[in-house]
């Protein structure tokens, strides 16, 4: 009897160890690729790291069926690789993103100094953008934040609309007479009217976590939210259509804050401490195809406790130049960008 009852704990041991061994697979996509990083026309060699208890397996990129090797399509940002298993027990998926960085490096810029104007001090500066001939400028911090009509030449404020103190003033736009501006952390943005300010109505971004800089085309907003997205929003409904990975042949920038679009392109100020640095992107691809080094101009300002980084830029379509300045900047500075 007792030899009867160990035998079938036995076997019962075995049948639930092979049913726990089965249960047990784990799959994971094995990536390698012709280079270090992954880029356009790459070739890829796709590979499950056990083929145990699987039956049959095919490979897709952005739902698309794959041959392996598999050459990458001439596209940047991160797309996904996804596996699907035929297992004894079932069909099982599998997912993983793969970066996709540019061919090239960017082009690097200097700038020439045409031009030196006042420019608030006290203005946190986060959106900056030319209306005709009048500098339209939206300002930063909680209980500081403001949209402004400035004189340039002179300095003078010629209208300010100081935001609610639970607002944090960002980035700022117009298109079709109408002042657009983005809030930081409560997904907010408000449509003013361009010649006076008054504010019509307010909507939401959804998708993007946080506002930060803005642009448009003149028939959509382009609109950063602090990650390496560029988001592309209807200009009526403000709707987050789809956005892009800003994206150079080494890294993923994030952190793109005052955006200007211009002849096509995009130039994105950068939020860093060390580096006055400005963005050139290709908002069809999110390819970084320039950067701009504005070293020197924050050693022009006032020195002060306060003195933040460098952001805030303009295109002047009569003068072709750029107008550039920063957060608790005493100045504002005319400059054309040159290739070094």
């Amino acid at each position: 009897m007792n030899r009867l009852y160990y035998f079938g704990l036995f076997v019962v041991f075995l049948i639930l160890g092979s049913c726990s061994s089965k249960k047990g697979v784990s799959y994971k996509i094995i990536t390698q690729s012709t280079s270090k990083k992954v880029r356009p026309t790459d070739t890829i060699h796709l590979s499950l790291n056990t083929l145990t208890d699987t039956k049959t397996h095919q490979f897709y990129w952005n739902n698309k069926k794959l041959d392996h090797p598999f050459v990458v399509p001439k596209i940047t940002g991160e797309q996904q690789v996804k596996v699907v298993i035929e297992t004894e027990s079932g069909t099982k998926e599998l997912t993983k993103n793969i970066r996709v960085f540019a061919s090239s490096k960017p082009k690097i810029y200097t700038y020439k100094l045409i031009k030196t104007y006042p420019h608030d001090i006290n203005a946190y500066t986060q959106g900056l953008e030319f209306v005709d001939d009048i500098l339209y400028e939206s300002t930063g911090q909680y209980g500081a934040s403001s949209v402004r009509k400035v004189a340039y030449k002179s300095g003078e404020i010629l209208k300010n609309l100081p935001l609610d103190k639970a607002y944090f003033g960002e980035g700022l736009t117009q298109i079709n007479d109408k002042i657009i501006q983005l809030t930081w952390k409560k997904k907010l943005g408000f449509v003013y009217n361009s010649s006076d300010l008054t504010l019509e109505k307010s909507f939401t971004y959804s998708k993007s976590p946080e506002g930060w800089g803005l642009c448009t085309d003149g028939k959509w907003l382009y609109k950063t939210d602090g990650s390496q997205k560029l988001w592309r929003l209807d200009p009526n409904t403000f709707e987050e259509i789809d956005s892009k990975d800003i994206v150079t042949h080494n890294t993923y920038l994030s952190k793109v804050n005052e955006l200007e679009y211009v002849n096509g392109l995009i130039y994105g100020n950068t939020y860093q401490f060390n580096k006055d640095v400005v963005v050139i992107i290709d908002p069809k691809t999110g390819i970084v195809q320039g950067v701009v080094d504005f070293s020197g101009l924050k050693k022009k300002v006032q020195q002060h406790n306060k003195l933040d980084v460098f952001n805030g830029i303009a295109y002047h379509p009569e003068r072709k130049t750029f107008f550039v300045t920063g957060k608790y900047w005493d100045k504002l500075f005319e400059v054309e960008i040159i290739e070094k």
